[in-house]
Parts: C-alpha cells; structure tokens; sequence
C-alpha cells in the first residue's frame, strides 16, 4: 500500500510543469520542485512569525497549501481571502477530527496555550463562510484509518479569482 502522505502529495503536485506555482507551507527543502522555473516556495515562517500573511503575492496558476491548514495554522479565511483572488485554481489538503484533540503550544513570550484541532463542522462552516461553496471540488476524500493520530484528510480544488 502507498504511504498515505506521499499519494496525497503526488495528487497536489500533479502539473504540467510549465505552469507558475506557489506552495505555501512547503517546508525548508522542495527540491524536486524547485527546478521548475515557475515554482515559488515560502514556508510557514517566512520572513517573520506572521509567515505567509505578509507575503506579496503576484498572480499564479496553482497555489498549493498541504498540510498546513487548519490545524498547523488556523488562518484558514483568512488565507483564503488574500490568496484565492491570486490564481487560477487553488489546491488545499485540509485536515480534520471526528473525536476532540487539542495541542499545547508555547508562545515566544512563555505563555502556554491550548488549541484544539478542527472537526469536520468547522472545516466546512469556514468554506461557506468564505463563499467559495460553488466553486469547491472535492477531488479525494477520507484518508482515515491511514494517520495513526486519527485525522481525517480532505483534498480540495478551488476555482480562483483567475479562473
């Protein structure tokens, strides 16, 4: 059986190549995209701790975001409302719980806080609320059982502004 991460991987990053890309949340190391001439890379933190939020960007045809909303970082409207209108189709791996599960984190300042991960109401409440309702393709669905942590992993195409 394929390693559930890499099939989700090789769905997302399925493109001609000669079609301009941003991956938001790429990590440090993509290298294998990197030789592409239209592929920008920003990691979660670029520049500073508001990571892509302070981020220009210009005008691409696939904007990629995996793993990395809502439960890395739960800016998903927001993302959504400065990104969408910048290309022509947005593909997202969303990840959510059907049992409750939080994550303990500390601030820079020392501050312990506790988060709780996204069930499936509120993943779906924040595509209505952003508006994007019609224009959502579910490509791949429900990789559960699969993440020893219990997420479930939806898969999303988003019709851009540029569309």
């Amino acid at each position: 059986m394929t390693d559930p991460k890499q099939e989700i991987y090789d769905i997302l990053y399925q493109f001609e190549g000669h079609e301009s890309v941003l991956d938001v949340g790429c990590g440090a190391d993509n290298g294998q995209l990197e030789s592409m001439p239209a592929y920008t890379g920003i990691d979660m933190c670029f520049g500073d701790i508001w990571g892509w939020y302070n981020f220009k960007p210009s005008y691409y045809d696939i904007i990629i975001a995996n793993d990395l909303f809502p439960n890395v970082d739960q800016r998903l409207e927001l993302f959504l409302d400065k990104y969408l209108p910048h290309c022509r189709e947005m593909r997202l791996s969303l990840t959510y719980f059907d049992e409750p599960k939080w994550y303990r984190a500390t601030r820079p300042e020392g501050e312990v806080v506790t988060m709780l991960a996204w069930d499936w109401e509120r993943l779906t409440q924040c595509l209505i609320k952003s508006e994007i309702s019609d224009d959502v393709v579910i490509k791949y669905f429900d990789y559960s059982g699969t993440f020893p942590n219990g997420r479930k992993v939806l898969l999303v195409w988003l019709k851009g502004g540029l569309a």
